[in-house]
């Protein structure tokens, strides 16, 4: 694989790609671990996974089961076949509810979330973080890593990255070292992402849908959506709720999935634990 990995070049303006799909040249899942407590100091370590694609000029990072949805998509399956993963999706106590856009030409990062019942997107730098170079090496997925410390979002983050792997994406907004960052954990040691595998990609970057989204700015966002988390049936303001559908599973009839004017409402099974502060 090493033997793989070019240089990324920017050979197209990413802008004008953004409504079509984008060849996507390599991928790498993370494992997203996020440790938390209740108020009867009760540990609880909830494990996810996302996908980080990346293009030329471009990367993607978001759920790993959103990332199965889009590769079936892509082949010539049944509707019954994507209905299944879509529902795989919904059922997924875990799910990253974010897609972050890593794009170059304007030098911004395109987030797109959900705060039921509306999905909302904003823009923010390309690189938000300003890295400090550490001492120290450490080996992921077979590339030997270099340590570097920034501080994002209300936290500090240590990450590792690989110098062999010539891009300066990486998990979620960090971004912007001289190679792939593979592993990132901030200092409290609240949230993790580690990557798991390294490979050529075959599934093409799907393009940001901002239809029905609401335009914000991150401030404004993060504020509203940190609030919101705290109790998310009470936060949903009463006159916003056109219709309000409760999905039971037939295969397990205790399990349902909420929607709210076809927003899906996920109730977290843990306390909640924001990535990032205003």
């Amino acid at each position: 694989m090493k033997h793989l990995i070019v240089v990324f070049v920017l050979l197209l303006n990413v802008d004008s790609l953004l409504a079509q799909n984008i060849e996507s040249l390599y991928e790498c899942i993370y494992e997203y671990t996020v440790s938390s407590q209740d108020e009867n100091n009760k540990q609880y370590k909830d494990v996810g996974y996302c996908m980080l694609q990346i293009g030329t000029g471009i990367g993607k990072f978001y759920d790993y089961s959103s990332y199965q949805t889009d590769s079936v998509k892509q082949t010539d399956c049944t509707d019954k076949i994507i209905t299944a993963y879509k529902l795989r999706e919904q059922r997924n106590v875990f799910f990253f509810d974010q897609t972050i856009y890593q794009k170059n030409p304007k030098g911004k990062i395109t987030v797109q979330s959900v705060i039921t019942p509306n999905f909302y997107n904003y823009e923010e730098n390309r690189y938000p973080v300003k890295w400090i170079m550490e001492e120290g090496e450490d080996s992921i997925c077979g590339y030997t890593c270099r340590i570097a410390k920034g501080e994002y979002g209300g936290r500090t983050w240590i990450v590792k990255y690989a110098p062999e792997i010539p891009t300066q994406n990486g998990p979620w907004k960090l971004t912007g070292l001289p190679g792939l960052i593979l592993d990132a954990t901030d200092s409290e040691g609240i949230h993790h992402f580690n990557a798991v595998v390294f490979r050529s990609s075959s599934v093409d970057i799907t393009p940001l849908n901002n239809k029905g989204s609401i335009t914000t700015s991150r401030e404004k966002f993060i504020h509203t959506k940190n609030e919101f988390e705290k109790n998310p049936i009470g936060n949903i303001p009463p006159e916003s709720i056109g219709e309000m559908e409760i999905r039971k599973h037939s295969d397990n009839p205790s399990e349902s999935t909420i929607l709210i004017n076809g927003i899906q409402l996920r109730m977290r099974l843990h306390p909640y634990i924001p990535l990032e502060n205003e």
